[in-house]
């Protein structure tokens, strides 16, 4: 059990764009609550919607963590009444949308509608001071950012919990995991179109791809520039379209 410098807030948000490596943040929370306050008292859970979270009759009395990619204005108005820590996680979305497509197999068009989608909500959160990790920063490859994590959430785990939350959600640990999937009790299984997702981890099959950044620049042209295009306002809010400083401090 880990003793906390504060408490361990009733209600976290993990939101970021999806191939954010948003799954790493949701995890890393999860895990850091369930060493504060024991797996019995938290419940985590992905959320979109408000209805997401009403039907959970086992809320009462459990610190809830929230995993959302694209949301929706009354959970958003919800997390903010409640004063939800909120961590954020970024990508360029050029990159995000084509790593969507190539790991689970959907058309471009499609996944930069959820990238847009991902990418308006992004862009309303990001003035309010939040924990921002960004994809470029290969956060998940730094055992720091579990101590950033950590004081974002009032917690302070000792190195060792620290270091075994890190390495359970390593590029070739969860590599490693989503390949056994079909492993788990059926109960904990899910769906999302074809490929099966873990419910309690969020991990799906098709879970990591070659985790580089750049890769869109290797697209024709005309797909290149409309997807800058696209994307002008996020891009160029947080930095990335000229490879200049982000126009909005992330808190670090």
């Amino acid at each position: 059990m880990i003793v906390g410098t504060g408490q361990p807030p009733p209600l976290v948000a993990t939101i970021g764009l999806h191939a954010s490596a948003s799954t790493w943040v949701f995890n890393v929370v999860r895990e850091l609550m369930i060493a504060a306050v024991g797996s019995e008292r938290v419940l985590a859970l992905y959320a979109d919607r408000m209805e997401q979270i009403h039907d959970q009759p086992e809320r009462s009395g459990r610190h809830i963590v929230i995993k959302s990619h694209h949301g929706s204005a009354e959970l958003d108005a919800w997390l903010a009444a409640e004063q939800a820590p909120m961590i954020l996680s970024v990508r360029d979305p050029r990159d995000a949308c084509l790593s969507m497509a190539q790991r689970f197999n959907a058309p471009l068009n499609h996944t930069v509608v959820w990238m847009a989608n991902d990418c308006q909500r992004m862009m309303r959160l990001a003035a309010y001071g939040h924990l921002m990790l960004r994809y470029e920063d290969r956060f998940f490859d730094d055992f720091s950012a579990v101590g950033r994590v950590a004081d974002a959430l009032g917690l302070a785990p000792p190195v060792a919990e620290t270091a075994a939350i890190f390495a359970r959600y390593t590029t070739e640990a969860v590599r490693s995991f989503a390949r056994k999937l079909s492993e788990l009790p059926p109960d904990r299984l899910a769906t999302v179109g074809e490929p099966k997702v873990d419910r309690l981890t969020q991990i799906h099959e098709p879970h990591i791809g070659d985790g580089s950044s750049g890769k869109w620049r290797n697209l024709p042209v005309q797909i290149r520039t409309e997807l800058t295009r696209r994307f002008g306002p996020f891009l160029e809010r947080f930095g990335y379209e000229l490879g200049r400083s982000p126009t909005i401090p992330l808190k670090s």
